[in-house]
């Protein structure tokens, strides 16, 4: 999924192991000065950043894992480490895959989130931060969020926590 220029590394923080008061510690004011400050790193070639009420992620593109993670760490600095979930290239995208299906939703295939998604995209596009890595992962991460939906039917009677 990578055209070779970088390796996607991730963290998130979410209601799997965090509390409440470790996302909104976890949580910035806008996803896209999130995704300039992470931009503005040596070595982060491109960055997205989602955030939800059930939450935060980060993802950048560097030449290593160690570098990506260095950074995002950095950027969840005030986060107890036990809450984080460090995510290397193809885990990354198996997990924006599956929070684009609803599948890591507090309620099941709830439909909020790839609305969620594409805001988060097109903040992190408009301030640069998106290149053919995530282009290619983030956009795919939403297609497979949408073909769930049609073909599974994991919505349906299903409503919105929020």
């Amino acid at each position: 999924m990578t055209d070779g220029t970088g390796v996607i590394s991730g963290v998130s923080v979410s209601h799997e192991r965090a509390s409440v008061d470790d996302i909104e510690i976890a949580s910035v004011d806008s996803q896209r000065s999130a995704v300039e400050s992470l931009l503005a790193h040596d070595g982060v070639k491109e960055a997205y950043v989602l955030q939800t009420c059930n939450r935060a992620e980060a993802y950048g593109v560097t030449a290593g894992d160690e570098t990506g993670h260095a950074i995002l760490g950095q950027h969840f600095g005030a986060v107890d480490e036990t809450v984080r979930i460090e995510m290397g290239h193809e885990e990354s995208l198996r997990h924006l895959l599956r929070v684009a299906a609803g599948l890591e939703s507090i309620v099941l295939g709830e439909d909020q989130i790839l609305g969620q998604i594409r805001d988060a995209y097109q903040d992190a596009r408009g301030v640069g931060g998106i290149g053919p890595d995530l282009e290619d992962g983030i956009t795919k991460a939403i297609h497979g969020g949408e073909r769930a939906r049609t073909e599974t039917g994991i919505h349906e009677g299903l409503v919105s926590l929020g």
